[in-house]
């Protein structure tokens, strides 16, 4: 689910952050990935990265993934239009909704 993982008022997305070492996921989770058990904190996502990959479901769904400043990969819905691995692509709000993103090619 992609539930409270949109900031409205500060326009991206949120995620979560190793304190340690700087480490970023998305979704956001609780806890680091390495086995420490080390409490996250919650941290703005940048709004602009580079497609890595891409796809066409059922002819109409684009979906894709994204890779974020400091290595956050984000799988995500995609605006449909041409794709191009390795373009930039910005964050895109689309309506009221948690839900209601996409990314799109800038």
């Amino acid at each position: 689910t992609m539930e409270n993982q949109l900031n409205h008022e500060k326009q991206c997305l949120m995620g979560s952050r190793d304190p340690q070492t700087g480490e970023m996921y998305f979704p956001p989770r609780p806890l680091t990935v390495d086995g420490s058990l080390r409490e996250t904190e919650p941290c703005e996502l940048p709004t602009e990265g580079t497609l890595y990959s891409w796809t066409i479901l059922g002819g109409k769904a684009h979906f894709g993934q994204v890779e974020l400043p400091g290595g956050v990969l984000i799988q995500c819905p995609l605006a449909p239009t041409e794709h191009e691995i390795d373009s930039t692509y910005v964050l895109e709000i689309t309506g009221e909704g948690d839900t209601d993103w996409r990314f799109r090619r800038a």
